[in-house]
């Protein structure tokens, strides 16, 4: 089997996927009209508001969520306490002696360049 052969099944498959899909789509949109067919207008008209009224209770909740969200990642999220290398490690660069201390300068013993 060849790179090309197999690239072909893979699309073929996918083509063949897409296709089961659109018939269980279709079917599925056939039932749905043959129940609201075998419904009166009072019941359809009733279940259309219970879904208008269930719509704005998930806003209103989604609402509420995204609120609470927001105020967590304004208020409570503090940058100091997050770990870092100065304050939460095993090896703190802060409590170290300064190493370049002490030590004799490189460049004290050359002249300046230009003044010559």
């Amino acid at each position: 089997m060849s790179f090309k052969d197999a690239i072909k099944s893979l699309g073929k498959n996918k083509k063949e996927r897409k296709e089961r899909f659109r018939q269980i789509e279709e079917q599925f949109k056939i039932q749905k009209v043959l129940e609201e067919r075998q419904k009166s207008a009072n019941e359809r008209e009733l279940e259309r508001f219970m879904k208008e009224k269930r719509e704005e209770q998930i806003k209103e909740r989604l609402d509420s969520f995204r609120k609470e969200r927001e105020s967590d990642m304004k208020f409570n999220h503090n940058p100091l306490n997050t770990p870092n290398i100065t304050t939460h490690t095993d090896w703190e660069v802060l409590k170290e002696n300064n190493m370049f201390t002490g030590g004799d300068n490189m460049f004290s013993g050359m002249g300046n360049m230009f003044m010559k």
